[in-house]
């Protein structure tokens, strides 16, 4: 009996003594740091919550920190970040820090804080670079002089004092087109939350009174190739009633957002940073979009973010598979990803074969299957997709998991489609 008392006496100090740790679950770290690598965040949120209790409390912080980010709470996130960081957390490993300073630089780019962004890509590249890969210090180094560059600007604003309610217009490849005014001078920019930012031809600049800063970075177009940018700022901007101040663009040379071999010319892109300040969008099948002052609490949780791309939970055959979330896209794509998951039954079934795609630095040939029939859902709402592109390698010049491209075929088949960023939720009515 006394063995027993003094077991338990022992057992209840430890319990109380705040310098015994909880040592984590190998078995959950695995996991957790599974999903992460494959970017199937949904998964990740799931097994995060369900499993925290088997984490110790730095671990518990440096997950939520990571679920926070992919799921829009980005000033959470670096409230959880900065607990880690703080002088008393010297037990973190390089590799630990080195993705929580990345995951702070995306929050502090989503928060349009490009002088904190600066800073914690200037810190990464200055004590983690051998933890991160050729492309992503490649995008490190190019991305910085962004943020360098756009440092002294304030953060953007929107004014939304009431409901707001403005047409969309499908251009001649049947892409949608918004109204958007700067110094009294209006004209149609292709709007697109898959954008990760706002584009504007060069000739426009200066027409519209946007304010020039000339850089030193380029972007990789869809076709891989590399376009010389510059940016622009918009101290305001109206689309509708909604007025935005200090929106940023990337300003392209004219030529490389020109398409003379099927007669199409665009202006610019309002991109995500600018839709994502709206709270909520909501889009109808008469090609209307409505957002309301107060975004509603819709709680579905299938959408997230990876940096600046939105993704979207698409369930396949009773899989959820994660797809990037591109309203700017006429026709959904599937990818490798989509293709390695389900490669025996689409080769019992389909003939490979080629097609060509074109973006903002031209055309290319990609090899692949057309999918004669596929039957996506997203939440309660279920649509059947013609001849899907499916393509067999990766296309573009980073690596991502997604098993798809959502876009406009899967869209058109509701009256409505709900895009909630605040909470994190997609809907189709």
């Amino acid at each position: 009996m006394k063995k027993l008392f003094l077991l338990l006496l022992i057992l209840s100090m430890a319990c109380k003594n705040p310098s015994v740790e909880k040592v984590s679950n190998p078995e959950t770290l695995t996991l957790l740091d599974s999903l992460i690598e494959t970017q199937n965040y949904f998964k990740l949120k799931e097994s995060f919550y369900a499993q925290k209790d088997n984490l110790s409390k730095d671990h518990k912080l440096y997950y939520q920190a990571i679920v926070y980010n992919v799921f829009n709470k980005l000033s959470e996130s670096n409230a959880v970040i900065d607990e880690l960081l703080s002088p008393s957390k010297t037990k973190l490993s390089d590799t630990v820090l080195n993705t929580l300073y990345n995951t702070k630089l995306l929050n502090h780019v989503n928060l349009y804080e490009y002088g904190e962004a600066a800073m914690a890509s200037k810190y990464i590249q200055e004590n983690f670079l051998q933890l991160n890969d050729s492309s992503d210090i490649e995008n490190l180094k190019n991305e910085i002089n962004i943020w360098s560059f756009l440092k002294n600007i304030p953060k953007q604003e929107i004014v939304k004092s009431a409901d707001v309610s403005f047409p969309m217009v499908k251009d001649k490849v049947g892409l949608f087109n918004v109204d958007v005014s700067m110094n009294d001078k209006t004209m149609n920019f292709i709007f697109d939350t898959g954008a990760n930012i706002s584009v504007i031809k060069k000739s426009l600049v200066e027409e519209l009174g946007l304010t020039f800063i000339e850089s030193n970075f380029y972007v990789t177009a869809f076709t891989g190739q590399r376009v010389d940018s510059d940016l622009a700022i918009a101290n305001e901007l109206m689309i509708g009633d909604l007025m935005f101040k200090n929106v940023v663009f990337l300003v392209l040379n004219d030529a490389d957002v020109s398409f003379p071999q099927i007669d199409y010319y665009i202006n610019g892109i309002i991109g995500f940073p600018v839709i994502e300040a709206m709270d909520e969008i909501r889009i109808s099948k008469n090609d209307t979009i409505s957002i309301p002052k107060i975004p509603i609490d819709y709680n579905k949780n299938n959408f997230a973010l990876d940096g600046l791309t939105p993704i979207i939970a698409v369930t396949y055959q009773k899989d959820t598979l994660s797809f990037g979330f591109d309203t700017g896209a006429r026709q959904t794509a599937l990818y490798e990803p989509f293709y390695e998951k389900y490669k025996t039954e689409i080769e019992e079934k389909y003939t490979p074969t080629t097609f060509q795609s074109a973006s903002a630095g031209g055309t290319i040939e990609f090899e692949g299957f057309v999918l004669d029939s596929v039957t996506l859902s997203v939440g309660e709402s279920s649509a059947t997709l013609k001849d899907l592109r499916l393509h067999i390698n990766n296309i573009g010049t980073d690596v991502n998991h997604f098993h798809g491209n959502f876009g406009q075929d899967f869209i058109k088949q509701f009256d409505e489609m709900i895009i909630s960023f605040k909470y994190s939720s997609v809907l189709f009515k």
